[in-house]
């Protein structure tokens, strides 16, 4: 694969990863609106969920990575990535650690590498990067 391709596969990922060490990296977060118990870990899972949809995409429809090297890479790459920010966060002003924050976002990449391959060939987005 070529570089350029391969920059726009792996892009968006490093960009939504970028924006979630700009968002820990702050005392208060912007709030919905609204609040319900669990709903930061929902947000986690959630943000993570897109994020891991961008990897599935870059992974197995431009790499060309298997399901398993795709499930083992990106859902360890989640677990350690989310160790680092709860680390990072621990230097934040007004920010804590909660595991249950790492939990919710490797959760959030493993339904991505469960249902991310399908979703992607339903809406057409794994046939963009032929």
């Amino acid at each position: 694969m070529s570089p350029r391709k391969r920059l726009v596969l792996w892009a968006p990922v490093a960009l939504f990863l970028a924006f979630e060490v700009y968002l820990s990296s702050q005392s208060r977060l912007p709030g919905l609106g609204f609040s319900f118990p669990g709903l930061d870990k929902l947000e986690h899972a959630g943000y993570f969920f897109l994020t891991g949809l961008l990897a599935v995409r870059a992974a197995r429809f431009g790499e060309g990575w298997s399901r398993t090297k795709t499930a083992v890479l990106l859902i360890l790459s989640a677990f350690l990535w989310g160790c680092l920010d709860e680390i990072h966060q621990s230097f934040v002003p007004m920010r804590s650690v909660e595991i249950a924050d790492l939990l919710a976002d490797t959760t959030g990449v493993a339904l991505a590498v469960v249902f991310g391959e399908g979703i992607l060939r339903r809406t057409g987005l794994d046939r963009t990067i032929r």
